[in-house]
């Protein structure tokens, strides 16, 4: 196995940095299908920490929504780090290996899936804020 060189991403890495956008509701665990969390926007599902159906020993699995264009994109050009599983075959999103991913890319996915599923007004509420932001720099 590799040496790892930079901390490892998790759930929780992922679950703040998709309710920092606008429009994004954690639902804590429970029983149920989502028995380890969930999140999601518009009342569509953005992200889930795959536990139980499978397991891998190496790290933290989470389910992420994808465009079906990305979902193939990813799952060819980088198998190691994206995947499905039977399951999840014809679910809208790809299950990450949090260990193989870099917090930037992980960035990157997480604001296209919000994207995918952002209103009109949460939109102009993230360019709001954004606009906010740099006016303190």
């Amino acid at each position: 196995m590799p040496k790892r060189t930079r901390r490892e991403l998790d759930w929780e890495d992922v679950r703040e940095l998709l309710i920092a956008l606008p429009g994004v509701e954690y639902q804590p665990p429970g029983p149920g299908v989502f028995r380890n969390g969930v999140i999601r926007a518009n009342k569509r599902l953005l992200a889930y920490p795959v536990r139980g159906r499978v397991q891998e020993e190496a790290g933290e699995l989470v389910w992420l929504r994808t465009g079906q264009m990305e979902k193939a994109a990813l799952l060819h050009e980088d198998p190691a780090t994206f995947f499905v599983t039977p399951h999840f075959s014809t679910s809208p999103g790809v299950i990450v290996r949090l260990w193989r991913v870099d917090e930037q890319h992980l960035r990157e996915l997480i604001r296209d899936a919000w994207y995918g599923v952002a209103s009109k007004r949460m939109r102009a509420e993230l360019e709001q804020g954004q606009e906010l932001e740099q006016g303190q720099e």
